[in-house]
């Protein structure tokens, strides 16, 4: 299975740049481009651009490298890829941003339904299990919120940073370092997995960075 890298970019430029790019725009929409249909949502489609990849490889391998018909199939491929990438980019960013914001629906439309989940919180056991994962989040939004922390007005500013972003398959891994207010920093793990064209959580891990020191 290909393993594909996505490059890390800061948080506040991957919002701003998937906020004005025609990436989310419906397929509906009326856009001139056809080309941009590949990065609409795939839930709005019966075919999930992401779930051909295996099969592209598969076919492309298959095929000599002067053969007419692999260059079609490498164009195809390289939609699907950049639709995965865009995906796992947006799944990422809607946590983050509903972490930050204190959103608890937003939070629930993040983490999987249909598969099992486990979320760790910094020092906290092993929650197992969407009702339990939900319990936790809201929990922790329903305290007294404090003062924003951020030019925007959210609740709490935390910026992940240093991400690395692999997809295989129909599962994506994603670790970063979430730098929190005051200078904290927590190394942050979260496994995301495709279901019904869309990039499900499934997994969120969360420590301290231990400060070594001599």
């Amino acid at each position: 299975m290909k393993l594909v890298l996505i490059t890390p970019l800061p948080f506040m430029v991957l919002s701003q740049y998937l906020r004005s790019t025609a990436a989310w725009i419906p397929v509906s929409s009326s856009l001139p481009r056809s080309d941009l249909r590949i990065f609409a949502d795939a839930s709005s489609s019966k075919i999930d651009p992401v779930a051909n990849i295996p099969i592209l490889e598969a076919e492309i391998a298959a095929l000599a490298p002067d053969n007419a018909e692999r260059k079609a199939l490498e164009e195809s491929l390289g939609d699907a890829t950049t639709a995965a990438e865009f995906g796992v980019r947006s799944a990422q960013l809607a946590f983050y941003e509903s972490f930050a914001n204190h959103d608890y629906d937003a939070m629930g439309q993040v983490w999987s339904r249909s598969s099992h989940v486990r979320c760790v919180h910094p020092g906290m056991a092993s929650l197992e299990g969407r009702e339990e994962v939900m319990e936790s989040w809201r929990k922790m939004f329903a305290g007294p919120s404090p003062p924003p922390t951020s030019p925007d007005g959210r609740a709490f500013d935390i910026d992940p940073e240093r991400s690395r972003i692999e997809v295989s398959g129909q599962m994506a891994i994603c670790s970063c370092v979430e730098k929190t207010p005051g200078g904290g920093k927590m190394e942050a793990l979260n496994v995301y997995k495709r279901e019904n064209g869309c990039w499900k959580m499934t997994l969120h891990m969360a420590g301290p960075i231990m400060v070594r020191f001599g």
